[in-house]
């Protein structure tokens, strides 16, 4: 009896030659193994899980009788391509095309793209099976779940109930699905996608997770789920990159990271469990959150806002946490020691300038000194906020960007040029376009000038003496400047996003490329940090912001507090190739007053002889690559761009 050849296909992001195991078609072939009534019939190919260029890929699945293809924004071009190439040469191959790319209508899909013979939908595992089960029959019309076109009149079947327990269901880890996989490709590092549970509860419409699901939750058997985390520990799997879309929701997922951190103990692994956290406040979530950080598995928590405007939250049906919840949660982490982040979204409907920068400023007043991640909005087909109601209800207006990761490489990118591309939104009905580039420039000149570090110390002091000027107005009197002559460094700072927001507007990618600086694309704000180093700019830049925070303070007996927090801030900031303590006097104590409010303390400025030993020689940077790589690429979650310090007894003459 002649075997079916299976070809599957699912390109995942790669990171320092570290790659995902294809998940997704991991659960396909697992189940229709598990579940066939004669698997013995299926000769499954090892998956395409990397991009490669493309005559590789052909080459490899050209001979196969049926491709499985997993598709999301980050792979859906090169998909298609492969698939359009495969059909020209192999004519009788089906070509099966799944996974949150694919339009739930799939009628133009199919239509755009006639190589492709079927599309999935929802949870593919027995859509698929029945596929593989009824091949070579092509008489589709008794399998659910599925879209095609025969004769040229469009089907697309109703799809099964969702599943509700997973018995028939074997994990692909388990299994030895990706055991030929792992041996034939030993050289590479391995990352995880995991499920602990399926689905979602809520609907945000800019999302396509809750219609994906039908917003309800079904849960993985615990057993396997602590079977799942024995095998990537044995297999030494650093990362783990768990799917959950509100992880730490049920009462069981405490148990499920002890269990992790139990393993990380013994073994060394998993390093890391990255997860989406539930966007309630609630004791268990702070239990969760709390001991991924005190085990190691997590370096910062994530505390899902998106948007703290209550028409924003509407428009975008977000069930968020409340301002009041936030900020105590961000207080006791805070006291805990527990570095926090916050994601927000840039160009959601119904947000403003000045709400969306209003609502920075308060994250910012309450304790959010670590990192609030700045997201731009894109269009995900199967969100609500794809349906055409929706987009001219809010008037969204997108561009075609290509997707690139945030100290991502070219590599993901290679020479046969086909560029991953997203549906990136520029103006809504209250946000037009010019509103747009200033709520971008906002967001880049925050990020550099807070969350990076590089005035963090004289801007909370301003702030703590003056709590009636905000957040926003200082960020504001930075961005205004445009005075080459008086302000040389903060205008070519300016300029470089204001640039930067023209070009996202016109197509261009969201982060910066550098060439000279590791060959990968960087944040706006990290980029300037660079610039400022490289072009030997730094001093004259502090010396331009102690000139504006005066200005603003408008008194002059803080002029040299403020003198002395820039000067504090500037000596702090990592840099490369140093090899010597520095020690430095202070007229107050301004350095009690910046790490006790890190601590989520208030401490009185105090006038007197302070002073300070900084230990640079702890962490030695070699050269600019490294500094780049260690300072401003792996910093960036943990904020860790300064150098401790403390505090000595004796006076000392500060070092030049």
């Amino acid at each position: 009896m002649k075997k079916i050849k299976i070809g599957s296909v699912q390109i995942n992001n790669g990171f320092s030659g570290q790659f995902y195991l294809p998940y997704s078609i991991g659960l396909l072939q697992a189940f229709a193994i598990h579940n066939s009534k004669d698997s013995s019939r299926f000769d499954f190919q090892t998956t395409i899980y990397k991009r490669w260029l493309l005559n590789k890929c052909v080459n490899k699945l050209k001979s196969q009788d049926i491709i499985l293809f997993s598709v999301y924004v980050w792979n859906l071009q090169i998909s298609l391509k492969i698939a359009e190439e495969i059909k020209k040469i192999n004519k009788n191959c089906l070509i099966i095309f799944g996974g949150p790319s694919v339009p739930d209508n799939a009628e133009s899909f199919l239509n755009e793209n006639d190589f492709i013979d079927i599309t999935s939908h929802q949870e593919g595992e027995r859509s698929i099976l029945a596929i593989l089960d009824n091949f070579p029959n092509k008489s589709y019309e008794e399998i659910a779940g599925i879209s095609y076109i025969l004769n040229g009149k469009f089907y697309n079947n109703k799809g099964l109930p969702r599943l509700r327990n997973f018995d028939g269901c074997p994990s692909p880890y388990l299994s030895g699905t990706f055991d030929k996989l792992m041996e034939e490709n030993s050289d590479d590092h391995w990352l995880a996608s995991w499920e602990t549970n399926r689905g979602c509860p809520f609907s945000c419409t800019y999302c396509d997770w809750g219609s994906a699901t039908n917003s309800k939750v079904a849960r993985f058997e615990m057993d396997r789920l602590y079977a799942e985390l024995e095998w990537f520990s044995n297999k030494k799997i650093e990362f783990i990159f768990c799917c959950d879309a509100n992880f730490g929701m049920l009462p069981r997922d405490l148990d499920i990271v002890q269990y992790a951190a139990k393993l990380k103990k013994e073994n060394g692994y998993p390093h890391v469990l990255s997860v989406q956290s539930t966007k309630n406040a609630r004791e268990r979530a702070y239990k969760v959150q709390k001991e991924l950080y005190d085990s190691g598995l997590s370096k910062s928590i994530n505390i899902a806002m998106q948007a703290t405007d209550s028409h924003t939250l509407e428009a975008i049906k977000r069930d968020n946490i409340s301002i009041p919840d936030y900020k105590e949660l961000q207080k006791r982490f805070t006291a805990d020691g527990v570095p926090t982040y916050v994601d927000f979204i840039l160009g959601l409907p119904g947000d403003t300038y000045d709400k969306f920068s209003a609502s920075i400023s308060d994250l910012i007043s309450s304790g959010q000194y670590n990192r609030i991640q700045f997201n731009n909005l894109s269009i995900l087909p199967n969100a609500e906020m794809a349906q055409k109601e929706y987009i001219d209800k809010y008037q969204l207006k997108t561009v075609k960007a290509p997707i690139v990761n945030m100290h991502g490489s070219l590599d993901e990118t290679p020479e046969d040029n086909i560029y991953e591309t997203q549906d990136l939104v520029i103006s809504t009905k209250d946000m037009p376009e010019n509103d747009w580039k200033k709520t971008r420039v906002f967001a880049s000149t925050v990020e550099f000038l807070f969350f990076n570090k590089i005035l963090q110390i004289p801007l909370l002091l301003l702030y703590a003496k003056h709590p009636n000027i905000s957040f926003k107005l200082i960020f504001e009197k930075f961005i205004e400047i445009e005075d080459d002559k008086n302000y040389p460094c903060i205008n070519k700072i300016n300029k470089l996003f204001r640039d930067h927001s023209d070009e996202i507007i016109k197509g261009q990618a969201e982060f910066i490329y550098s060439d000279k600086w590791l060959k990968i694309y960087w944040p706006p704000g990290e980029f300037a940090i660079i610039k400022l180093f490289s072009e030997n700019l730094i001093k004259d830049f502090y010396l331009e912001s102690a000139q504006i925070l005066t200005k603003i303070m408008n008194n002059k007996k803080y002029d040299l507090i403020i003198e002395e927090a820039c000067m504090l801030n500037y000596h702090l900031l990592k840099k490369p190739m140093i090899n010597s303590n520095k020690e430095i006097k202070l007229h107050y104590n301004i350095h009690d007053f910046y790490f006790n409010a890190l601590s989520g303390k208030n401490t009185k400025i105090n006038s007197g002889e302070f002073n300070l030993k900084i230990e640079r020689t702890k962490e030695s940077i070699l050269d600019w690559q490294e500094w780049a790589r260690k300072v401003l690429w792996y910093g960036h979650r943990r904020g860790n761009y300064l150098y401790e310090f403390s505090s000595m007894k004796k006076n000392l003459a500060e070092n030049k």
